[in-house]
């Protein structure tokens, strides 16, 4: 599963439990998209996400063999250790999504019905000098029409980030909105106004 040494995070076991069905959820939404407009960006994403839950899987493991003191923490535990798979297998089937090609006339037909679809999940990174540095992200829903539903940033994942949170040179984000938003804000987030 994990190849490389995990350090132990004291995280509680809620903790770890709702950002891994949190995850997998967006793994699902992602790896979609990522087929459907053929988004090798996006699929990648997809597949960093889906380690991120095996990692949060392991430290999950860790947790609760620290929180076992009695038969019935057991038990307790057994369930919470199900629904975990069960949201790990999720994440790695969206993985498997994502690391197909779209073949077929199909998977064409499919794919050519959901890019006329209005909402659109693409993911942009911030570049020095955008206009978008220091921006706010709720701001961004009424300038822009789109939402920001993750941020990568230094090895963080933000996901569902504050309203007030801004965003910043070098942030990798995953917006949804429409074609036409997203597209104008891939073109913002590129540019970079310190060289005009």
């Amino acid at each position: 599963m994990i190849e490389k040494k995990v350090e132990y995070k004291p995280l509680s076991v809620k903790t770890l439990l709702t950002s891994i069905k949190n995850i997998s959820e967006l793994t699902v939404d992602l790896a979609y998209s990522a087929v459907l407009f053929n988004d090798a960006e996006l699929r990648e994403e997809v597949l960093e996400l889906e380690e991120y839950v095996d990692y949060l899987i392991y430290l999950l493991f860790m947790s609760a063999s620290f929180a076992v003191r009695d038969k019935e923490d057991a038990e307790r535990m057994a369930g919470i250790m199900k629904l975990a798979m069960a949201a790990n297998r999720i994440s790695d089937a969206a993985g498997d999504i994502a690391s197909t090609i779209v073949r077929g006339e199909g998977l064409r037909i499919l794919a050519h019905a959901f890019s006329k679809t209005e909402e659109r999940i693409m993911r942009v990174v911030i570049s020095k000098g955008s206009p978008l540095c220091n921006k706010r992200i709720d701001s961004l829903r009424g300038q822009l029409g789109v939402d920001v539903i993750v941020i990568r940033r230094r090895g963080r994942l933000l996901i569902n980030p504050k309203e007030s949170a801004k965003l910043i040179a070098g942030d990798a984000v995953i917006i949804r909105g429409t074609d036409k938003s997203v597209q104008e804000f891939k073109k913002i987030a590129e540019e970079n106004v310190d060289e005009k």
